[in-house]
Order: C-alpha cells, then structure tokens, then sequence
C-alpha cells in the first residue's frame, strides 16, 4: 500500500484543513488522479493518488485538522493483496468540533521543528479560520497570514546576508517592444513585467544560475506570495503573458499549487513602478539567492555619447543577493546582464 499524507509546503505550515474527499473508499484512482481537496493558511490544494489502484479507508473526515506529515488514506496499487489500512495513534478520525479539541503541542509551530526559531502557537486553526472567513470576518485570515509571512521575513533578514547593487537600466527598446507586441490582438495582453521577467530569465541563465524559472511577487490581501513563472524562456510573448497573469491569479484567488509551494526558483522579480516608486530594496526569500526590485519607468534627458542628448525613458534596477552564494562581482555581472537583456529585447522572441 501507498500512503496520501499531508504534504509540508512552505516552512510555515504545520497542519492543514481537509475540506472533501474526491474519492470514496473502495473507489478505483489513477496515478496522479485527485483524491482530496485540503487547504492551508495559504491556499486550496488537491492531494493525487501517488500510484494507481483502490483507495482504502478515509483516516479523516471533512473538517479534520491534520498535522503535516500525518497519513490520510492509503491506496492498495495494482496487484497488492487488499487490506485495511490500520489507523495509528497519529492518524486517528477527528471532525468537526472535535478539532478544537486536537492538543495545542500538535497544531503549533509556525516553522518546522528543523528551524531555529521558536515556535508559537497557532491564533487560529485552518477550520476556524475558514469559519471566521465564511461569517464575514476575513481578517482573521490576513492577520494570520501576515503573522506567517512576518516569520518568513524575519527568518530570512536573520539568516542571509544581504547587500545589493543597483544601475539606471535604459527603457526604450523595452517599451518599443511593448508596443510592437500589444499590436497583436491577444488576452491578456503583454506587459512590462512579463519583458522584464524575460530579461532577467536570460540573464540567469546566461550567468548560469538556474533554469530559467522565476518567482514573481504578487500583492495580495493578505500579504505578499510568490506563485513561479515556469521555463520563461520556453514561452514566446504571448505565452510568457498567460503563464504570468494565471500565477497572479492564483495567487490572488488563494489557489496556488503545490508546485508553486514546493519550487524554489534562484530569484524573484518584484516590480513596484505601477506604485510610483523610484527604487526600493527587499528581503530575499528563504532558498533563494537573489531578488531583482524594480521602480517606475520615467522620463528624463540621457545623454548618447559625448555631445548628443536626447528623452529617454529609464527606470532603476536593483539586485539584492545573499552574500553565502554570490559575491560583489557576481551580482554585478547578473545585473549587467539583466540590464544588456533589457536593452536590447525586441519582436523577434515573439513567436519562437
């Protein structure tokens, strides 16, 4: 037999919300067929059959809180001999009210036993949260989620050592692109972040740090996620735009998927310009090496060469890099190229 158990995806999570079985038991599943719908403090997720076969008995009902870790159902694959699948001491059924019930020590942690941190109790377990949420009362929810994020970012500012390097990156060629591309008819239309998420996917991977995936952050209300833009160079523009504007859905709606949870891309792209800031600087996300913050596009006099000057839109770029893994001339070079990347995008990755 093959075990289901609540995955650990994101190093916040210590328990999950089981919402509704997909399959009952006895029912035949796939390999990779969706069998139970959870949800944590920071989306919805479905669980798949890891093998093909017969699932077993349900070890939770509807509106358990599951520690992470914990076995929900067991799937007897093809050609095993069928059996029950016993229910431990750490697996034993528990709905509805009684999980209020289930001891504090177990629906602790904001961070993984493995953390240095310390660990706090939870404010609110998934169910109360859901509960709180469907009766009006959504804060409940983002303050927990802040909370969480809060320890991520303290984490990361104690753990990595941050500097940045920052350069004014020229933005015509980039913003004639643009325009060339929003020519076409096509939904949703390309924008300036797909461009620069583009740009900086080719600079690392010209740099060889990673393979061209990248984290995009996305405000939410209730707090900032990081859904992933798979394979950015794989896509010709009007891919890259889909890709782009269904992480920002996910992650808006609360739908991300456990790849999105479980990735850990080298770097991140956030793009602050549509706020009407110059620059800013950020806190690099934990198993990341990097993040890449960019302010707004503007307008002011550039000079070409030594006599000759013209209006050029410019817009600044800086890198912040964790010293463990790329030093000063590194993240220069990353930059650099982030920045030759940029200037020199045009039409022809349109259509690969």
């Amino acid at each position: 037999m093959t075990s289901v158990t609540i995955p650990s995806v994101g190093i916040a999570m210590s328990d999950a919300l089981l919402i509704r079985w997909l399959k009952e038991a006895g029912d035949e599943v796939g390999q990779g067929e969706a069998v139970v719908e959870i949800e944590t403090d920071k989306t919805t997720m479905l669980l798949e059959s890891p093998v093909a076969g017969r699932l077993g008995p349900h070890l939770f009902e509807p509106d358990a809180i599951v520690p992470v870790g914990t076995v929900i159902v067991e799937v007897v694959a093809d050609g095993d001999k069928a059996g029950e699948a016993p229910a431990s001491e750490s697996t034993h059924i528990t709905t509805g009210p009684m999980a209020a019930q289930i001891p504090s020590q177990v629906m602790s942690s904001d961070l993984p036993p493995s953390s240095e941190e310390p660990r706090r109790p939870h404010g609110l377990n998934p169910r109360a949260r859901r509960l709180a949420r469907e009766s009006g009362e959504p804060a409940a929810r983002a303050g927990r989620f802040r909370e969480l994020i809060a320890a991520k970012v303290l984490r990361s500012w104690q753990e990595i050592p941050h500097f940045n390097v920052s350069r004014e990156v020229d933005a015509d060629v980039m913003l004639a692109t643009l325009d060339g591309l929003r020519s076409h008819v096509a939904e949703p239309a390309p924008t300036i972040t797909d461009l620069l998420l583009r740009a900086h996917a080719v600079a690392l991977t010209g740099c060889g740090v990673g393979p061209g995936d990248v984290g995009l952050a996305v405000a939410t209300p209730y707090g900032v996620v990081i859904p992933v833009v798979r394979d950015v160079l794989g896509m010709d523009a009007f891919a890259l735009a889909r890709a782009r504007n269904d992480a920002v859905v996910r992650a808006r709606s609360g739908q991300l998927t456990s790849e999105d949870l479980e990735a850990t891309p080298p770097s991140t792209l956030s793009n602050l310009g549509a706020f009407g800031v110059d620059s800013f600087t950020g806190v690099i996300a934990l198993g990341q090496t990097s993040l890449l913050t960019v302010g707004r596009i503007k307008r002011r006099v550039v000079v070409d060469g030594e006599r000759t000057f013209r209006i050029g839109a410019v817009f600044s770029a800086t890198l912040n890099v964790d010293h463990r893994a790329i030093d000063g001339a590194d993240a220069a070079r990353l930059l650099v190229a982030f920045a030759e990347a940029t200037e020199s995008l045009n039409t022809d990755w349109a259509r690969p």
